[in-house]
């Protein structure tokens, strides 16, 4: 068996020789061995890799059959709490998408059922990525597609419909048109698909407000340091907050409406960057692993270092120039686990104001781990995670402070206050709280599910290094 910690750190390889030495393996001949366990030789490694490291170990049942397949091991291991827990066969593909790589035409969409008396059903456009196929043709976030390879989208097909988007395919769209207040049908766009390098830095932008102060505004879509071995999106984060602090912003806006975890070295970066009066000895985070690991990590003489995650001194944090100490926090239903890090983890330390939906309620986390003889690797809930209060109690997820539904109106580009959650978020910062009223066409049909639901780095916290 191989563990592979995400990325390369001396923490890393703390957390590595700790799994080698827990689990009896060696690097070299010397040293207990394991007993042979008959079966599925996969299905062994699931089975006795979960024995070792789920965070439900002492639920695992005493008895299962080896010999099924892998996944059906997998399965019968879970505890029935575990939401998250994740099996793959394809352990380099987990490891591309973590970090935001992957084949598509690079748009991420919202499946709406407009009416309930239709089977009809839309692909709504949430935003298009950088450099992608679908940027490049001009899909733009708030259009809707109604139609893949000349077949319309509807309760009964569009799972096969939306299966076939991972291949060169054609859509049919409609756009909203400003001049006459509906939308308007497009010619039919082919889209190929390439390899599509996700940056999560998606915008960033500073408004003066009518009461003269500065407004930073941060969409960030998922946490990864870089692609590959780099640090890419981390330092471009850092240098982000840097203009924010050159322009000398007083309140921050965070969109995580679509973030749905990732790296919690990047929610550690992107909390040390806001959080105010910190230093490298406050904590962010306590991460509580199962009992043989804790017991195990807490005898270390740096097990403190493991164990718990402390904030980093940052030059370019601003969390002391931010007016009332507050973050204005934009979530949505798919905000979950390194998002909800950042809320938890900042809660002791400043006032964190919620705008938008219920999130996912994700409190554990993960490592990736490979099995060195096949493809396979998995992603097992391995610590629950605590703020520097011992609060882990949002396993419910977060209720927002102001709830604000982003798909009652017409929806319309990123940055634009007429975008409900933003413009709500303004309102608070200039003394004038509420809602904007509801504007163009409504969409008073059911969701029925989002793009970002699919992806591997969706309701993952992963232990992966600390910021150096």
């Amino acid at each position: 068996m191989k563990v592979v910690i995400f990325k390369k750190s001396n923490l890393a390889i703390k957390i590595f020789l700790m799994f080698l030495l827990v689990i009896g393996l060696s690097c070299t001949d010397e040293g207990p061995s394991k007993p042979v366990i008959d079966g599925d030789p996969i299905s062994v490694w699931v089975y006795e890799t979960m024995n070792e490291v789920y965070l439900w170990e002492d639920l695992i049942p005493s008895e299962i059959d080896l010999n099924k397949n892998p996944e059906a091991v997998f399965n019968e291991i879970l505890y029935s709490g575990d939401r998250f827990s994740f099996l793959t066969n394809d352990y380099a593909g987990l490891i591309n998408s973590l970090e935001g790589v992957s084949q598509e035409a690079g748009y991420e969409f919202q499946l709406l059922r407009v009416d309930e008396s239709s089977t009809d059903i839309v692909a709504l456009i949430l935003y298009t990525k950088q450099g992608s196929p679908a940027r490049m043709e001009g899909l733009r976030r708030g259009d809707v597609i109604t139609a893949i390879n000349g077949t319309a989208l509807t309760t009964s097909n569009y799972l096969d419909l939306i299966s076939q988007i991972s291949e060169t395919h054609t859509i049919s769209y409609r756009s909203y048109d400003e001049g006459i207040g509906s939308y308007v049908d497009q010619n039919d766009l082919t889209l190929s698909t390439t390899v599509v390098s996700e940056n999560p830095n998606f915008l960033d932008s500073v408004y003066t407000l009518s009461n003269g102060q500065k407004m930073g505004y941060f969409v960030y879509h998922f946490f990864s340091p870089g692609p590959g071995s780099t640090d890419q999106y981390d330092i471009e984060m850092d240098d982000i907050f840097a203009k924010f602090k050159a322009e000398g912003i007083e309140n921050l806006v965070l969109d995580l409406r679509y973030n749905s975890g990732g790296s919690i070295s990047s929610a550690q970066l992107l909390a040390s960057l806001i959080a105010p009066g910190v230093t490298s000895n406050d904590i962010l985070y306590k991460n509580v692993w199962n009992d043989l690991y804790m017991d195990y990590i807490q005898g270390l003489e740096d097990g403190d270092e493991i164990l718990n995650g402390r904030f980093q001194d940052r030059t370019n944090n601003i969390g002391n120039s931010l007016s009332g100490q507050t973050l204005y926090v934009l979530v949505g239903n798919r905000t979950a686990s390194a998002s909800e890090l950042i809320i938890n983890g900042l809660r002791p330390y400043m006032n964190v104001v919620i705008i938008g939906e219920s999130t996912v309620g994700k409190n554990v986390g993960s490592i990736p781990i490979q099995d060195e003889n096949s493809s396979y690797g998995m992603l097992p809930i391995v610590f629950q995670i605590f703020n520097a209060n011992n609060q882990s109690d949002y396993e419910q997820g977060f209720t927002p402070d102001f709830e604000v539904d982003e798909f009652a109106s017409r929806m319309v580009q990123f940055g634009s206050l007429d975008d409900p959650l933003l413009s709500t978020a303004y309102n608070l910062i200039i003394g004038e709280p509420g809602r904007i009223a509801p504007f163009g066409k409504k969409f008073e049909g059911e969701l029925i599910q989002s793009s970002i639901e699919n992806k591997v780095w969706s309701n993952r916290l992963i232990f992966d290094k600390p910021i150096k």
